[in-house]
Formats: C-alpha cells, structure tokens, sequence
C-alpha cells in the first residue's frame, strides 16, 4: 500500500514531481470528456466532399487536456461501392514513451451489406484511450458528407461525455435545440396518429347567432361527453382558446364567450374530438391536445389581440368596438 500527496515547496530537490503528479491533481474534479461550453464545442459538422470538421473546443482525457484552437479537418475515406460503413470521429489519448500525444482522426468501421456497426473504441487501463464525438453513416456511394450522415456522440457519457467538474456550468442551448427538434418530430408523428387511426373519432357541430350581444352559445354535437372528450371551438374560421375566450359550461351543454358575440348570423363551429379506446387513449389525446393549445395560443392571438373576421357593414353596424379586438375587414365572412 502506498500513499502519494502533493504539493509541497522543494528544498534542496527533495520534492520532485512528474507531468502525472500535476495531471492527477484533477483526477477527482474533472471528468472524460469535451467541455460543455459554449454547447457546439468539439462538434463534428460536415465541410466539403469527404471532408468533415471538428469545431473549437476543450477536451479532457484521463486527466490530459487538449485544446482544438481552430476547425479541425478530417477526411473520411471513399465509400463502398457496394455496402455501408459506420466511421468514428475519435480523440486519441496514447500515454506511451514513443508517443505522449492527444490526435484526432477518423476510425473507419467495416464495410457490411446489411448491419453496418460502428467501429469499437480502444480503452486500456493506463494506455490508449479513445472517445467518440460522432458516428458517421456512409451509405455505399457516398461522395458528400453532409448533417444526416453524422450522429453526434458527445453527450453519451459511455463514449464521451461533457465535461463537468466543481464549479462547471452547462450551456445547453445546442441539446435544447436537438431535443425540441426531437419532440417536435415526435409530436407531429403523435398527432397525425391519434388523429387518424383509430384512437379518436371526430364529430362536428354549428350555431348561428340569432340575437346581439349573444354570450351563452349552446354546443349543438350531441355526442359530446364534456367529462372525456375534448371540444375545439372556432368563430369565423379562428380556434378559441378555453379559460381566455371563453369558459366552459359543460354540465349544461354550452359555452359563455369572454366577448359577447354583436353580430347576428355569426357561425359558430364545434369539434369533439371523442375517445373510442377508454381513458388510457383518452388521457393520450388530452396531452396532445394541451400541447396543441400552446401553438393555437400563438397563431391565434398576437399581444393580447384577438382576430376577428367581419365585412365592413358588420363592422359599421356594431354598437361598441371592443379595444382587445382587431376586426379584419373582408369582402364576405
């Protein structure tokens, strides 16, 4: 059993210390791995042909730190003509007398007809160790690397890591980006599901406003439950949003309007969108919907305004003007 310690002043030689010395001071502080910030740091990004950079960055490898000052280029070698291959685009950590160096290359995987895997990383206790900062697919043919060919790896900790110590903060705004590109993906696949397959079925209704000043405007869809299902509601074309344009009464079957409706004859559309899987599905559907409530929110208000389509003798035929509403004068509503 041994015991090492450090730092103290030498006197007359008697503390001497090795690169390894200094190194293991952050063994226990900094982790393997690129440095976080700014959040685009070390990434591969495709460049020209072939070629493919590794943006400026920090990387910290078994206590070894490498500093990329500028954009790094790497070529990856021609495509198959035939099969696919995964590459890696890896920094090398080799602690040997001959070699003492951080690289950065390209680590090309193995031509495959189906089932392309990437190639393994090397990692060797106190000899070469390797980190993976992106996959890249080469499909047989491939002349050009571009975005969809390369799979960043960054933040898998399995293979690389960001870099966190005591007092490190992440800057997270390039995964935010990747994330909501993610559920954006997700969310437009999930909605177009429930809403066409056999989840939930839809079913419309109409009222036409027969006085001024109408408030209280009955839901004319006789299959709606208001305890499950859910109800869209629209006034010329633009959905309402419920608890802002309007409250729902739903034991009586009817909604009361924030701004009472002026004109007579304005139509007043009803979507229910109805269960037929029980309430697991219908729990499904209600996320989506809140989710859709967020987008509506936005197309359908703009300040605090809300729209409102009438022809100009609407419009000259109204009592009062409410100041929380734009009118869009149009030939015919």
């Amino acid at each position: 059993m041994a015991l090492t310690y450090g730092f103290f002043d030498s006197v007359n030689g008697d503390r001497k210390y090795s690169a390894d010395d200094i190194s293991n001071y952050f063994l226990k502080l900094i982790s393997n791995g690129v440095f976080a910030t700014p959040s685009n740091a070390m990434q591969v990004q495709p460049s020209s042909g072939m070629t493919v950079q590794v943006t400026a960055g920090w990387a910290f490898i078994n206590c070894k730190w490498l500093n990329n000052s500028a954009p790094y280029l790497l070529t990856c070698d021609a495509a198959d003509v035939a099969m696919r291959r995964i590459d890696r685009v890896v920094l090398k950590l080799d602690p040997s007398v001959g070699v003492r160096a951080i690289s950065m290359y390209i680590k090309k995987g193995t031509p495959a007809a189906s089932g392309a895997t990437p190639p393994a990383l090397t990692r060797v206790d106190g000899g070469v160790w390797e980190l993976s900062l992106a996959q890249i697919n080469i499909p047989a043919g491939t002349t050009e690397i571009t975005a969809a060919h390369i799979e960043d790896e960054r933040e898998d900790t399995s293979l690389c890591g960001l870099v966190t110590g005591l007092i490190d903060q992440i800057d997270t705004t390039n995964l935010f980006q990747q994330y909501n590109a993610a559920f954006n993906q997700w969310f437009d696949t999930v909605k177009d599901t429930l809403l066409s397959n056999t989840l939930v079925r839809s079913y419309q209704g109409f009222y036409t406003t027969l006085d001024a000043d109408e408030d209280v405007i009955t839901i004319n869809v006789p299959q709606y439950n208001y305890a499950l299902d859910i109800l869209n509601v629209y006034i010329n074309g633009l959905k309402l949003v419920e608890g802002e344009d309007y409250t729902l009464n739903g034991a009586a079957g009817t909604i009361t309007l924030t701004n009472a409706l002026e004109v007579i004859g304005t139509p007043v559309e009803f979507e229910v969108i109805k269960s037929i899987d029980g309430s697991d599905a219908e729990s499904i559907v209600s996320l989506v919907y809140q989710l859709q409530i967020l987008v509506n929110s936005v197309n359908t208000r703009m300040g605090g305004l809300t729209f409102m389509k009438v022809t100009q003798t609407q419009y000259d035929n109204m009592q009062s003007h409410d100041a929380n509403t734009l009118y869009v004068i149009v030939d015919a509503v």
